[in-house]
């Protein structure tokens, strides 16, 4: 699509940590980048400190970045201890509010706005009167009822959502509210997935069992390592393998949770790893087990090298994507004994894996990079 004149698009979200919503971001940059009548701009709360993304931006010096609060000891990562954190609030708080008062005004030359992350920059938004906002929300219908984000609704032209079954569940719920909504799914460029997955790794003694996961409480990695241990016990402790790439905040929890349960000597957390493709297509299946999700994108990477799924049928996104458990297996949120009967399934040779594999491929065109860019770029004109 070729615009009549150029267009001025920024990108708002408020800080950007390693996570599946600034891995998106970045795809979607770099597939926005090669429309020369784009401009585009990204605009966050804090400075950018990750030292992938510095060196993303450093290589791209055409996104022209902007840090709207750089005070780096009022950042978005405060203190623990309570009265520090407490005080550091208050003090972000009364300094954001001064300072948002004029802090829109550089950006008068810019067309639409795209709040990234769950309505974040609302906020300055509300200071914006001459171009076009949309927010675009990445977590599941749970989180946006129990958050009452449907009151920030008046502030944007467009939503953005990453699911049907999303629309499917707000239409039952706000049907006097749905004309606003998009459903756009996550860009995949499943042919670098790929080729990255051949990429040599730290290979494994056996078979494993692969899940990829921010450890934070919304992924449910307590229901994970209870189902692999009843897996395991149910399978008379079978020279089979769990390993949990990923990092958090309760990664700690998690390992020593894992050290009390029967089949904790063969639970292995690797960390946090740069390609973590290599480990889902060796794996036997990749699993995810999170109470809500805004769409799992690790399904459709897992997906994309051929790796079987088991996922929590969660909403929104494993239905969808697992194609109602054509492409997939599915398992009740939280039920770790049904997790346990899907893994001893698949280690017994119960399903026919290379069916729902072939399913779950055969749909993949449906995230294609090129394909979503195309739709960003219709919505944003």
């Amino acid at each position: 699509m070729i615009f009549m004149k150029k267009i001025k698009v920024a990108f708002c979200l408020r800080d950007m940590q390693i996570g599946g919503v600034e891995s998106v971001l970045i795809r979607t940059l770099d597939g926005l980048q090669k429309q020369k009548n784009i401009d585009i701009s990204v605009i966050t709360y804090v400075k950018v400190k990750e030292p992938i993304y510095v060196e993303y931006f450093r290589k791209h010096p055409q996104i022209k970045l902007y840090s709207l609060y750089p005070c780096s000891w009022l950042s978005t990562n405060l203190p623990h201890f309570f009265l520090w954190r407490l005080g550091g609030h208050l003090l972000r708080d009364i300094y954001r509010n001064i300072k948002r008062i004029f802090v829109m005004r550089k950006f008068k030359d810019i067309d639409v706005f795209i709040d990234y992350h769950d309505f974040g920059f609302y906020n300055e938004f509300n200071k914006i009167h001459n171009a076009k906002k949309i927010a675009w929300f990445h977590s599941s219908i749970d989180v946006f009822i129990k958050r009452k984000f449907i009151k920030r609704f008046d502030g944007y032209d467009r939503v953005v959502v990453l699911t049907d079954e999303f629309i499917e569940y707000f239409n039952k719920i706000y049907s006097n509210q749905n004309g606003k909504l998009v459903r756009i799914y996550n860009p995949m460029d499943i042919e670098n997935v790929k080729n990255k997955s051949n990429e040599k790794f730290d290979k494994l003694d056996s078979n494993y069992f692969c899940t990829v996961a921010r450890l934070s409480g919304d992924k449910d990695i307590i229901t994970l390592l209870q189902g692999f241990d009843m897996f395991w016990n149910l399978n008379n402790s079978p020279d089979v393998k769990l390993v949990v790439v990923g990092d958090g905040h309760k990664k700690s929890e998690y390992q020593n949770y894992a050290w009390t349960l029967k089949s904790g000597k063969q639970i292995v957390f690797v960390g946090a790893k740069k390609n973590p493709f290599n480990y889902m297509k060796n794996a036997r299946a990749n699993i995810l087990s999170s109470f809500g999700e805004g769409f799992a994108l690790v399904l459709v990477e897992s997906a994309s090298v051929g790796t079987l799924n088991i996922a929590s049928s969660c909403k929104c996104g494993p239905r969808e994507i697992l194609l109602d458990g054509r492409g997939g297996m599915l398992f009740e949120p939280g039920n770790a004994k049904q997790l346990a009967q899907c893994m001893s399934a698949v280690y017994n040779n119960k399903v026919n894996v290379k069916e729902m594999v072939d399913e779950s491929t055969k749909a993949l065109k449906r995230f294609d990079s090129d394909k979503i860019i195309r739709q960003i770029i219709s919505l944003i004109s």
